[in-house]
């Protein structure tokens, strides 16, 4: 939902969404299940959705291009939740994840979900407020790599009520 130009790079499918619409593969849950070799892509496709019935829209593409995917490493990332950040003093590499459920319990595993270390939070643990709250993601710069990250925040105790 933008107006003017804007830059994509095609990463990975989005599995997240794919039941928010209706796709014309056959079983809606092959989609779930199905891997792309990308060595194999002959064709793009594009579908506009959510548009308003009758709705126009009109859609200009510039160059595709097939950028080969980089294996890279995320440098001390740290979350911001208001006007608290906590740091994460590790490198994390392709496929590897955080979990973060206090400052004494944080750690880092391997794509495949082998636990590889403890982690040792630095800063303050985020707390969400009433109301609207702002959340940021960020880590240290790294040469020639665009860091990209899935962050999920995930809310324990009692409903926050305003």
């Amino acid at each position: 939902d933008f107006t003017g130009w804007r830059y994509f790079e095609l990463i990975e499918p989005e599995g997240e969404r794919y039941a928010d619409y209706a796709w014309p593969y056959g079983n809606p849950y092959a989609i779930y299940r199905e891997t792309v070799d990308y060595g194999q892509i002959n064709q793009i496709g594009l579908w506009l959705n959510n548009l308003p019935p009758r709705g126009q829209v009109a859609c200009h593409l510039s160059t595709i291009r097939a950028i080969p995917l980089v294996k890279s490493k995320l440098r001390n990332p740290r979350l911001t939740v208001g006007n608290r950040t906590v740091v994460l003093p590790v490198e994390l590499e392709t496929g590897c994840y955080i979990e973060l459920n206090s400052l004494a319990d944080c750690k880092l595993y391997g794509p495949d979900g082998t636990e590889l270390q403890q982690v040792t939070p630095a800063g303050e643990l985020p707390l969400l407020a009433p109301g609207e709250n702002s959340v940021a993601f960020a880590c240290d710069p790294l040469p020639l790599v665009r860091p990209r990250a899935r962050v999920t925040i995930t809310t324990v105790g009692p409903p926050l009520k305003e």
